[in-house]
């Protein structure tokens, strides 16, 4: 008795399904990446007068919320005026509230 051999067809569906497993597990290496990137608030990194609860949420709403869509970017990647900017646009695509736009902002521009 001999084994069948699988044809061409079989290949094209688990090539295609190895194709999607290795999508997927690539973008949970790129997210868990950048997301180790993100500063953390710390009372190290921002100033005296600056709530760092209020930061921390705003990176855990930024986290949760902008990056279900797309790469995160690192905060000083842009400036207070681009962010705000950035930020009113994604916000209704995202369904996130104005307080919660708020503390994200808060987050990406270190509370200034």
């Amino acid at each position: 008795m001999s084994l069948k051999k699988p044809n061409a067809v079989y290949y094209s569906h688990m090539h295609y399904k190895f194709g999607k497993f290795g999508l997927f597990l690539f973008a949970a290496i790129v997210l868990f990446a950048c997301k180790s990137a993100l500063y953390v608030p710390s009372k190290e990194t921002i100033k005296a007068d600056v709530n760092i609860e209020t930061l921390k949420k705003g990176r855990t709403l930024y986290v949760n919320n902008c990056s279900s869509c797309h790469a995160l970017y690192l905060p000083e990647k842009y400036s207070k005026n681009e962010w705000i900017k950035s930020v009113d646009d994604m916000a209704p695509k995202a369904k996130i509230t104005n307080e919660e736009k708020e503390l994200i902002l808060a987050y990406l521009t270190k509370g200034e």
